[in-house]
């Protein structure tokens, strides 16, 4: 053997054990991942609406001052005004009752009897001129009660039905001069005109925008949350429908039934955002009961996996490799693949495949049968025997292990937070999360995908 072939295959030999291992990396199967499927949970929310603005607004919107008159030849002809102090609006179950005190006056004139001539009546005497509450007199007392009956309807608008319920003169009203008590022709004339306020109320009772606070409301519900070190919240709101209303204290009390089908997301997330639909059948709900998945994308998942690999060494006799990057490269038949990228004795890549498990009593994440992936296998039993060795495996089902109850204890404080803010403009959301539990555990093609479920309660107040 001459010294040139010698040098020949030496070469070769170096050649031989500096070569990199690229195994071909592993590709999705014809097999589909299982769809997951949109859960839906349907929470509770007690709303609270302040009207104290709007019922300010209806009490200035109704006239002060009514006139009216009834003149005739024969008989008794009168002249009246009405004078109303500010409404006292009084909330009971699911109407208002207001009562309003008023002072009124009159003028009077009397006939015993007309005659015709050339077509036109006349008093056959002198009039007789009489007057009440005017003269130096004090102005006669009254008091005049309605109730709104409200409802709401399927367009989140109000519908009001407003009748006078009480109308009280606390002073008579007689005439002395002919003996002619005009209390009850006085009732019967301002009734009239206290009666036609029936619609104007109920007008601007229904005139009050819930509509508009509810859809500026549902399109912050649409819009993404942003929860700190962990992505976005997405409420995905889908349907609503709310309880009868409960008056109390000047404001209106409701139950809220949100439908929605709620996720965390490590990144950015395009979804179909709703206009505010018409309202459903109401049915009780329990409050804040809500499943909620929490996905981590894949490149997210790899920064974590990657602070527990990165410059680990493996060392096999006389030969050693140190990982540079260890990073979640997507699925395989519903199994995850890492990719670990190494130098050393050998450099390259190995990939490996392992099925994650979820460990809820302990709120951790772990790999199950972990292995090599079936080219990279072949790869290194051709070139590289000796790293085909348990010990990657069993390192790496040690170490691949995801703790989630630090993750869970950090996020429902960060929720919390985000529960209580102003939504938009007069609507102010207070809430708190009590309990965060683990249920299932899923893969897709982007995402290890964590379903929980949340306990809590959370209130809306609109002013």
């Amino acid at each position: 053997m001459t010294m040139r072939f010698l040098i020949f295959v030496l070469i070769l030999i170096l050649f031989q054990s500096c070569k990199t291992i690229e195994p071909v990396a592993p590709t999705e199967s014809l097999k589909p991942i299982p769809a997951i499927g949109d859960v839906y949970s349907t929470i509770g929310i007690p709303i609270e609406i302040s009207l104290k603005s709007q019922l300010s607004d209806v009490e200035k919107s109704l006239p002060k001052t009514f006139e009216g008159s009834q003149q005739q030849c024969e008989g008794v002809s009168f002249d009246y005004k009405f004078n109303r102090e500010p409404i006292d609006f009084v909330f009971k179950n699911s109407s208002i009752y207001y009562e309003v005190d008023g002072k009124f006056q009159m003028k009077l004139n009397y006939c015993p009897s007309c005659v015709g001539l050339f077509g036109k009546e006349s008093c056959t005497v002198p009039r007789i001129y009489a007057s009440c509450g005017m003269n130096g007199e004090p102005m006669r007392k009254v008091t005049v009660a309605y109730n709104s009956e409200i409802s709401l309807g399927s367009d989140y608008k109000f519908q009001s039905k407003t009748e006078l319920k009480k109308f009280q003169l606390h002073d008579p009203c007689e005439i002395t001069v002919f003996k002619y008590d005009v209390t009850d022709n006085l009732k019967k004339e301002v009734k009239k005109e206290l009666q036609k306020l029936e619609k104007d109320i109920d007008k601007q009772i229904e005139s009050i925008n819930v509509k508009s606070m509810l859809n500026d409301t549902w399109k912050e519900l649409n819009k993404p949350i942003a929860i700190d070190k962990y992505g976005f919240l997405y409420l995905n709101p889908k349907s609503i429908s709310m309880s009868q209303l409960d008056f109390e204290n000047k404001k209106v009390k409701l139950d809220l039934n949100l439908k929605i089908s709620p996720f965390v997301s490590t990144n950015p997330t395009d979804i179909s955002k709703t206009t505010l639909p018409n309202l459903e059948d109401y049915h009780k709900e329990k409050g804040l009961d809500m499943i909620l998945d929490i996905r981590t994308s894949y490149d997210s998942l790899s920064s974590y996996v990657n602070k527990a690999f990165k410059g680990y060494e493996f060392e096999f006799k006389n030969k050693k490799i140190v990982v540079t990057q260890l990073s979640v490269f997507g699925t395989l038949d519903s199994k995850m693949v890492l990719k670990m990228t190494f130098d050393g004795a050998k450099n390259g890549v190995l990939y490996l495949i392992g099925t994650p498990k979820l460990d809820a009593e302990n709120q951790r994440i772990f790999l199950e049968d972990v292995e090599f992936d079936v080219k990279t296998k072949s790869v290194i039993l051709k070139s590289a025997k000796w790293l085909f060795n348990d010990r990657i495996i069993e390192e790496i089902t040690k170490n691949a292990v995801f703790e989630l109850a630090p993750m869970i204890l950090d996020a429902k404080k960060t929720i919390n937070k985000e529960l209580n803010s102003t939504i938009t403009k007069g609507v102010n959301m207070n809430g708190k999360i009590d309990d965060i539990s683990i249920k299932e555990l899923f893969l897709d093609s982007r995402n290890l995908i964590v379903r929980t479920n949340l306990k809590g309660e959370l209130k809306l107040k609109m002013e």
